[in-house]
């Protein structure tokens, strides 16, 4: 689990060193193949149009870029929600010190938030799921807030409006599961994985001439489209992964509350 910019960094310098050494393995390993089962050099004769394999090209490229922007507009609009969710926090609270006795209120508040960084976002990241421990004082929260109703017919709109806040709180951890994973359509996985071997199959046939030029061009190709597959991979899962989306909106949230919980009676 990656959570400092030095791990991020040593992760992502051992992901594309390790991208990189495919995108050199890869040619060779396609070199070597057409020395043994093509014929000598110099007698070869057209075995794949390039207007095809262009064609192909462009249709795949169009499927990375989309892939891409798809899961990183998820990413993007997942990471305000967890913002707003960290707002959520601090208005609820606010709302709560407006109405007497809302200490036990206050103290499962604190209790969720707490288990919301210390239990969920470690279960996100490791099982892609969300905790249950959460669960429990998401719902000791809202067995608070039953209880908290007022006898004082006055404080019948705060109650009201701390009711609102609990159901943004809820329906903002409901948007956290629903983009935990599984982000692209599954159809575009296929078309992804297949369009990855396709490639190579097309950059096989379209150098039968074994041409330098053509090898080192193969090995740019190869690394762009491995260093894109691996960032559509990463970004499908926003909580989990070397980019992820960090608690730290809650934390400061959490840091707050429990600033004001300290100043009062």
């Amino acid at each position: 689990m990656f959570t400092g910019t030095t791990d991020s960094a040593i992760a992502y310098a051992q992901i594309f060193g390790a991208i990189l050494a495919l995108s050199v393995g890869i040619p060779a390993g396609l070199y070597w193949l057409r020395g043994r089962v093509l014929p000598p050099k110099g007698t070869h004769s057209r075995l794949i149009s390039s207007e095809i394999f262009s064609l192909f090209a462009t249709v795949y490229a169009f499927f990375l870029g989309f892939s891409i922007v798809t899961l990183w507009t998820n990413y993007v609009t997942t990471r305000t929600s967890v913002s707003m969710e960290a707002s959520a926090v601090n208005t609820t609270f606010r709302q709560a010190m407006l109405l007497e006795r809302s200490g036990p209120f206050r103290d499962a508040l604190i209790r969720y938030a707490k288990s919301v960084v210390e239990d969920e976002w470690p279960a996100m990241d490791e099982h892609e799921a969300l905790s249950q421990t959460t669960l429990e004082r998401l719902s000791g929260l809202w067995d608070a807030f039953y209880a908290l109703k007022p006898a004082d017919k006055a404080d019948n709109i705060l109650y009201a409006n701390l009711g609102i806040s609990i159901t943004e709180l809820t329906r903002l951890r409901l948007v956290r599961e629903q983009a935990l994973s599984g982000n692209l359509y599954p159809p575009v996985w296929v078309i992804l994985i297949f369009g990855l071997f396709a490639v190579f199959v097309g950059l096989f046939l379209t150098n039968p001439e074994q041409t330098r030029p053509q090898v080192m061009l193969e090995c740019i190709v190869a690394f762009m489209i491995l260093s894109c597959v691996y960032f559509i991979i990463d970004i499908d899962s926003p909580f989990s992964g070397v980019l992820k989306i960090p608690p730290r909106a809650i934390q400061d949230a959490l840091g707050r509350i429990l600033t004001l919980q300290a100043t009062l009676p």
